[in-house]
């Protein structure tokens, strides 16, 4: 009979390519993973992974047993919440990993919205960036991974993980309540040609930078970089100063500023894509109430009037 705790391990090793990093996801000692796959493929009475300068590789045999453990370890979670609620101990719960802005202002709206469908679940939410939170997703410590594209330079997917997109989230110009454009309904990037900008990043390399550079060149120009953080609520401080604007997503508006405005960027606004990550060939229920209740509180997001400068 397979150990879950060494199944879970193994697991991790797998996903992660090292000893170390499954260690540090696990809060364990790299002698102790090393020991739990010896005792694995010892029960197995075959060697699962192949160790090598370049890392960790999974044999023929590892290949069919990482096929297996998701499933095995997921039926075991089940199991457990099953006989927990049966015994009216615990509940239903969806563990979602998400990054900061929609943590802040998607996350709130779904918990409502799932509520409303499932009244017995409860959401365990987990801070995390792209990369960490696809691997938390296929190491099964979550169940959803929220996850930042950029249609312009979509990233590869992973084998064992289907992406179900949430919304399109769309760039507004932010600027200092005092600015010559403070009183204005909309703004075009084009009018901002000799403005300084504040952004997330000037590489180029994460999904956000990737959308607003491209919105940039595809206005005619390169931007006056004044000031880059990957900081929202940074760039929010660094416009009421009056040092630049800032185009920032409406999910990271939702905490706005009270000496900022907000414009909604006329024609085609710069957008970034949400999608929710989950395990390919899983039956979750939960999971699909999940994602209907991130798509239903983007919707009511996307309907909200541009945050305006408070009196």
């Amino acid at each position: 009979m397979l150990d879950l705790k060494l199944l879970t391990t193994f697991r991790e090793v797998a996903v992660r390519g090292s000893f170390s990093e499954a260690a540090a996801a696990l809060d364990f000692t790299q002698p102790a993973v090393s020991q739990h796959i010896s005792r694995l493929e010892t029960a197995l009475g075959t060697r699962v992974l192949e160790r090598s300068a370049r890392g960790v590789t999974l044999t023929p045999a590892g290949e069919v047993l990482v096929r297996h453990a998701s499933a095995l370890l997921e039926s075991a979670r089940r199991a457990e919440e099953a006989v927990r609620d049966a015994a009216g101990i615990g509940r239903a719960q969806v563990r979602v990993a998400a990054f900061n802005s929609a943590a802040a202002g998607l996350l709130p709206g779904a918990t409502r919205e799932l509520r409303k469908t499932r009244p017995d679940a409860e959401l365990a939410l987990q801070v995390m960036e792209d990369v960490p939170g696809i691997e938390a997703l296929l190491a099964g410590r979550v169940d959803v991974a929220l996850i930042v594209q950029s249609p312009l330079s979509p990233t590869a997917p992973r084998a064992g993980a289907e992406y179900l997109p949430i919304c399109d989230d769309e760039m507004r110009v932010a600027v200092a309540a005092d600015h010559p454009l403070a009183t204005r309904a909309s703004v075009t990037l084009e009018e901002l040609r000799d403005e300084p900008w504040l952004i997330t990043e000037v590489a180029g390399t994460c999904a956000d930078s990737n959308v607003v550079l491209h919105a940039f060149r595809d206005a005619g120009y390169e931007p006056r970089v004044s000031f880059a953080s990957e900081d929202y609520q940074a760039l929010q401080g660094m416009a009421a100063s009056g040092i630049g604007v800032a185009l920032i997503p409406t999910l990271a508006l939702v905490s706005s500023r009270s000496d900022v405005v907000v414009l909604p960027v006329r024609g085609r606004a710069p957008s970034r894509q949400v999608v929710a990550v989950a395990r390919s060939g899983e039956e979750n229920p939960l999971v699909d109430h999940m994602v209907e209740a991130l798509r239903s509180a983007a919707r009511a997001l996307a309907g909200r009037p541009a945050l305006a400068a408070v009196a």
